[in-house]
């Protein structure tokens, strides 16, 4: 019996071949001035929309797929924000991060929640300070 739609995954809710994110900014939190793009030099700005603007072609697969991007569903334990999104709305969404390849020397990403073929943007991270990744090769 297959499961109820409340009940599925992420995963199994989303047909990653077929959907192309389409960006929305209707829960931006401009609250958390650190992840504010506001806060960032014009010339960050201006990369992270053409990263943006180029994120937008692609299908879910291949941003998933392709290792720059580094799509994928937030684990909020892993991260500083163990509670998440501070907007009850938007917190109770699956929760992704994707990175903004060249920006930043490619610390820079992006936090957000998907549903229904809209990416929210949340939080644009410049320093990967959100969820912070082992050094390597050290």
């Amino acid at each position: 019996m297959p499961r109820s739609k409340s009940k599925q995954t992420t995963e199994e809710r989303i047909d990653w071949s077929k959907e192309k994110i389409r960006f929305s900014f209707e829960h931006y939190d401009a609250g958390h001035p650190e992840y504010c793009l506001s806060n960032w030099e014009k010339e960050k700005i201006l990369l992270t929309l053409e990263r943006l603007k180029d994120i937008n072609t692609k299908n879910l697969l291949e941003l998933q797929s392709q290792y720059p991007y580094r799509f994928h569903e937030v684990d909020w334990s892993k991260t500083i924000h163990k509670a998440g999104f501070t907007n009850p709305v938007i917190n109770s969404l699956p929760s992704f991060q994707f990175a903004l390849i060249g920006v930043n020397g490619q610390l820079a990403r992006v936090f957000g929640a998907y549903t229904e073929g809209v990416f929210y943007l949340v939080w644009f991270d410049l320093e990967h300070k959100i969820w912070p990744s082992p050094l390597k090769h050290t």
